[in-house]
């Protein structure tokens, strides 16, 4: 069986190509949606009206900062995952050569 070491080209591939993705598609949404969640929770910690003290804010930039890494975590691993799956299903459906294939034909002479 092969070792886990031979899977890592395509799952760096996956995860690359998840990156990007998350750039185009990802980072905003995760941006508003953890701003959201860290105003709501702000407002339940410190009341709705009090959005000017310092401890507030910093609610609302850590739920944004907490909603992209959650988010660029989960693209990630699930982009790592998929390369890792199309990179096994591509070696299963392509046989590999074997070494007697690849090999240069000698040819004997007799004299």
């Amino acid at each position: 069986m092969k070792t886990s070491t031979t899977h890592s080209r395509e799952s760096y591939l996956g995860a690359g190509i998840a990156f990007v993705a998350y750039l185009v598609a990802g980072l905003v949404p995760s941006l508003v949606y953890g701003g959201y969640m860290g105003l709501m929770l702000s407002g339940v910690l410190f009341g709705h009206d009090n959005t000017e003290h310092l401890a507030s804010r910093l609610t609302v930039g850590g739920g944004m900062v907490l909603g992209c890494v959650a988010t660029l975590f989960l693209f990630l691993v699930l982009g790592a995952f998929v390369g890792n799956m199309v990179g096994a299903a591509l070696r299963r459906a392509v046989p590999a050569q074997t070494a007697d294939e690849t090999a240069p034909v000698r040819e004997t002479h007799t004299h």
